[in-house]
């Protein structure tokens, strides 16, 4: 397989949006992407990278009376135009700053309690019951039963796996009753 020189130019413009995905999905818990799903979110972050970037040099050009070309759109659109390798570097350092704010908006549930507080959903962000029932601020102790051998335990849950196959708990100061 030969890869074109534009699909090499594309690959290298949209560099800080798969650094960014990549970030966002090594630090957040989720179901596991398709890959239609992991070229999206790696272009629509690559935009957004780009888009900040735009922002700090309009406001640096604004401060500072210094003129600084932004090449990403005429790249993308002109053949013949040059990678401006410089830009990718920055855009790309710019990108891991994007990707652990994107990180901390998902694991702090940013857009669902905003969601939540106007009624807009009832959703929440993890992934499914179990999660969302151990990152609860509630839920420090539990009581677990086990019918089967007519024994209950209460604890002190510290942690928990987030594997949706297999259910894990490590438990701290267990008490067993008959």
């Amino acid at each position: 397989m030969e890869f074109s020189e534009f699909a090499l130019k594309i690959m290298l413009l949209f560099l800080p949006g798969i650094v960014s995905f990549l970030i966002v999905d090594k630090l957040t818990n989720h179901k596991e992407f398709k890959l239609y799903q992991i070229l999206i979110y790696s272009l629509l972050y690559g935009f957004l990278c780009y888009y900040f970037y735009y922002l700090l040099i309009t406001a640096w050009k604004i401060l500072f009376k210094s003129e600084i070309y932004f090449s990403f759109f005429n790249t993308l659109i002109d053949k013949e135009d040059v990678l401006d390798f410089k830009e990718i570097a920055y855009v790309t350092i710019l990108s891991i700053l994007v990707g652990f704010i994107s990180t901390f908006f998902i694991n702090y549930e940013i857009l669902n309690k905003f969601a939540r507080k106007l009624k807009i959903t009832k959703k929440f962000n993890d992934v499914d019951v179990w999660s969302y029932l151990m990152n609860s601020k509630n839920t420090e102790w539990v009581v677990i039963r086990d019918r089967k051998n007519d024994l209950m335990y209460e604890c002190w849950v510290e942690l928990f796996s987030y594997s949706t196959e297999k259910d894990e708990l490590f438990l701290r100061d267990v008490k067993v009753f008959k």
